[in-house]
């Protein structure tokens, strides 16, 4: 993501009023002009920045090509650049990025192979003899991911690491990220983009610059050196710059509330998803828990249908039953009849046989004669 350093307000930005900014397209090509004494302060940073990744250190550079020298701003907002060459032959591009831009790297590249095209020459004796082509990128916006790591430098190596080719070097600084204090200072390198990034907020020149190379820097930007044109100018420029990083500022915070918002309905439609799947999960056991309902309903039923054929069942067992007790009454009644029937016969019998019994007594039969033929005990005889 790209981050700019905004201030909180113009006159922040403005700074204390005693150094114009270095940043600033005017300062900075006064501050660094090959053809000035000023060419010490390019010498000094650009053998600072390139240390370990060229062979010799520069000793003297002029300008390559002066009309680019002369304000090649776009809008006062993009790339405005210093190109030098020195006694090397090493060409030198120096470019400050004030608003972030798309494909920074691919520009870069771009502008160094134009100036390695230049370098052709026609007829069939060229050798393709290239002079090392040096492309400084100082931007105020953050490229890459790293946090702490602002300068970085690449030219054409093998995967080991090994050099193959000198003609294309690159040095890239994120001054964003480069947030050592004063008091944190060593090199000179730091000392140099500890002025890029802060000179405009110095009220004077802090002693560790006594007696360097970068002390010219506070000179060259002291506001009061400047004519009014000039002044005029620095404060157009710091003008559009505000401009141009109020409207940074407000298009990374609307960038970054729409991703958070952005974030926000993707945690709400993830939300909701889970919700949705958690619903059809509960419909999918309600649907289940209606089946086992349905089916449970469905056996009660039948259970119900089975229970009133079993009633049926026994209510037509029960008037079986009602009718045969009715019958087992009705011939209890019957047997009761008959056995007063016959009990009554029986009385009327014995009755008779006691009369027989008393008119064979008064006849004289003896009373076991009477006993074996109407089968009366002489006892029963005896009370005739």
């Amino acid at each position: 993501m790209k981050t700019t350093n905004v201030p909180d307000n113009y006159e922040d930005y403005r700074g204390s009023g005693v150094y114009a900014d270095l940043l600033l397209d005017l300062t900075f090509k006064k501050a660094f002009n090959p053809d000035t004494q000023n060419k010490v302060c390019l010498i000094e940073l650009l053998n600072a920045l390139l240390e370990g990744e060229i062979d010799e250190p520069i000793e003297d550079v002029q300008s390559r090509n002066k009309e680019h020298n002369d304000g090649s701003n776009e809008n006062r907002t993009t790339i405005f650049d210093l190109h030098c060459v020195d006694t090397k032959k090493r060409k030198f591009i120096i470019e400050v990025q004030i608003a972030p831009q798309e494909n920074i790297v691919n520009r870069a590249i771009y502008y160094a192979s134009q100036t390695v095209v230049s370098q052709g020459e026609r007829g069939r004796g060229y050798s393709y003899s290239l002079d090392p082509v040096i492309t400084v990128m100082f931007m105020e916006f953050s490229v890459f991911d790293e946090q702490d790591k602002y300068l970085r430098k690449a030219m054409l190596r093998e995967k080991d690491g090994a050099r193959i080719s000198q003609t294309l070097n690159f040095v890239f600084v994120e001054l964003p990220k480069f947030r050592k204090k004063l008091e944190e200072l060593e090199t000179d390198l730091d000392k140099c983009l500890y002025a890029l990034c802060h000179i405009k907020e110095l009220r004077k020149m802090p002693s560790k610059y006594t007696g360097s190379s970068f002390e010219l820097l506070f000179r060259t930007a002291e506001l009061a050196k400047f004519s009014k044109e000039e002044q005029k100018m620095i404060d157009a420029a710091q003008k559009a710059k505000w401009d141009a990083y109020a409207i940074q500022s407000y298009r990374e915070k609307e960038s970054a509330r729409l991703q958070e918002e952005s974030a926000r309905l993707q945690e709400e439609s993830a939300r909701l998803q889970e919700e949705s799947a958690r619903l059809q999960e509960k419909d999918v056991r309600l649907q289940k828990e209606k089946s086992r309902l349905q089916e449970e309903n469905t056996r009660m039923q039948e259970e119900a249908a089975r229970i009133q054929e079993e009633n049926a069942r026994v209510q037509a067992e029960k008037s079986c039953l009602q009718e045969e007790n009715a019958r087992i009454q009705e011939e209890a009644a019957r047997i009761q009849e008959e056995n007063a029937r016959v009990q009554a016969e029986k009385s009327c019998l014995q009755e008779e046989k006691r009369h027989v019994a008393k008119l064979l007594k008064a006849s004289g039969v003896p009373l076991d004669e009477i006993a074996a033929r109407i089968h009366l005990s002489k006892e029963e005889l005896k009370t005739l």
